[in-house]
């Protein structure tokens, strides 16, 4: 019994306990809730929203109410215009109180600088709620890289250890050769030299893996301690590819850039309007009710007032024209922006296409590469082994077979992050199959 506990927690601890299986989906989902780039989003959208309140609120009711209780011990009532005392002299009133208990009400009904900055301020929260689900998209593609460079780097470590493998059973034919007197020393030095390189293969193709699956961790906010099992494979199958001009419009009509671009230069010019509105006339209307007298329960009457006010501004020493500059050449600023993201949107939806399109000529000759390769070196195996010449052509065999797998792992690699970077082209990250 004491041995079957021992062997179950040998097995157990043999287990990493921090194991996860991760598919691309999951690791999306993770980068998605993890990630600082998506916080900040957020993060910038609640300071936007809170903008666009505040500016608002300048075209909303304002209420307050106060209440005092004062207690005056001298007054100088001929200092506030009640004239002198009787006889001459200043008129002293004092000791007294003063209660007041106010609701005060103003309401704008006219100030089109305050409605076309709260304009301003909604398309620039507007643009603020693009940029979360633009973040998204791009949290989302970055996950789909790193994820695909996970794969990459250990595709890259299993060919550079079948590699090695080769090489040391090609080593060892060379030296049985040499010890049965048909292979010479430089057969076996030429043999354990292939040997070493691909040694050296395996351990840069390691090193590559470690530091991918860090950044992969790093993306999706995951321990570094985690042990990650990645479920997917990297293989490529080429998707259906839309023409040039289904794909341009697609990604014009759907890129979540263009439409935040559009809401900053709405934004832009909605602060023009304000700038320029600057100069006409706001009206507010305004009214007090309170209750006055010298304590709250004596003598205290119900008071107020209602009025109509007009502000004009007449010399506000160059700031309004200053205010109309700044703003014209934030909105000539924003259409250029609009104008250049427009073209970047078409430049990398052409590009995404161009390379997803070459793709599938890629992989299928990097694989033809890879069975002439096996068989070029199957046959300089066969004659060395027949002692027919030098293991010259074995170990350039070699090279080229390891060179068609390492082009292979790159070409269905680069199919992936062709299939990934159309996707963000055309701002459908979510559509993206894997």
């Amino acid at each position: 019994m004491k041995t079957t506990k021992l062997l179950l927690f040998i097995l157990l601890a043999a287990v990493p306990a921090w194991a996860e299986d991760l598919s691309m989906t999951r690791g999306v989902e993770l980068a998605l809730n993890n990630n600082l780039y998506m916080r900040l989003a957020k993060a910038s959208d609640d300071i936007r929203k809170a903008e666009a309140l505040i500016a608002a609120s300048r075209l909303l009711p304002q209420v307050e109410f106060s209440i005092s209780q004062t207690r005056t011990f001298k007054e100088n009532a001929t200092a506030l215009g009640f004239g002198e005392a009787p006889g001459g002299g200043v008129y002293m009133l004092g000791p007294f109180n003063t209660f007041d208990a106010r609701l005060s009400l103003v309401q704008t009904v006219l100030d089109l600088s305050a409605r076309n900055t709260a304009r301003s301020r909604s398309e620039d929260e507007r643009s603020a709620r693009l940029r979360v689900s633009l973040a998204a998209e791009q949290v989302s593609a970055a996950a789909a890289l790193a994820y695909l460079d996970v794969l990459r780097s250990s595709a890259a470590v299993s060919s550079a250890a079948s590699g090695l493998e080769l090489a040391a059973s090609l080593s060892a034919l060379a030296g049985n050769k040499h010890d049965a007197g048909t292979a010479t020393g430089l057969d076996v030095l030429r043999a354990r030299t292939r040997e070493a390189e691909e040694s050296l293969r395996v351990s840069r193709a390691r090193t590559a893996l470690a530091e991918a699956q860090l950044r992969l961790k790093h993306l999706l906010g995951l321990p570094f301690a985690k042990e990650l099992r990645l479920t997917e494979t990297l293989a490529f199958t080429a998707p259906e590819v839309p023409t040039e001009k289904d794909a341009a419009a697609r990604a014009l009509a759907g890129r979540l850039e263009l439409e935040m671009a559009r809401a900053d230069l709405s934004a832009g010019s909605y602060a023009l309007k304000a700038a320029k509105a600057a100069r006409i006339p706001a009206i507010a209307v305004s009214g007090d009710a309170a209750m006055s007298g010298n304590v709250p329960d004596h003598n205290a009457k119900l008071v107020g007032d209602i009025g109509v006010g007009l502000r004009v501004p007449l010399l506000a020493g160059g700031r309004v024209s200053a205010g109309i500059d700044a703003a014209s050449a934030a909105r000539k600023r924003a259409q250029s922006l609009l104008d250049d993201a427009a073209a970047q949107v078409e430049e990398e939806t052409l590009t995404a296409l161009y390379r997803l399109t070459a793709s599938a000529q890629e992989v299928a000759t990097a694989s033809m590469t890879v069975t002439m390769t096996t068989q070029e070196l199957e046959m300089a195996r066969n004659r060395f082994s027949a002692g027919v010449g030098d293991n010259i052509e074995l170990v350039d065999a070699q090279t080229a077979l390891s060179r068609a797998k390492d082009n292979l792992v790159d070409a269905l690699s680069r199919g992936k992050e062709a299939n990934i970077r159309l996707a963000l082209a055309l701002g459908r990250m979510k559509d993206l199959k894997f």
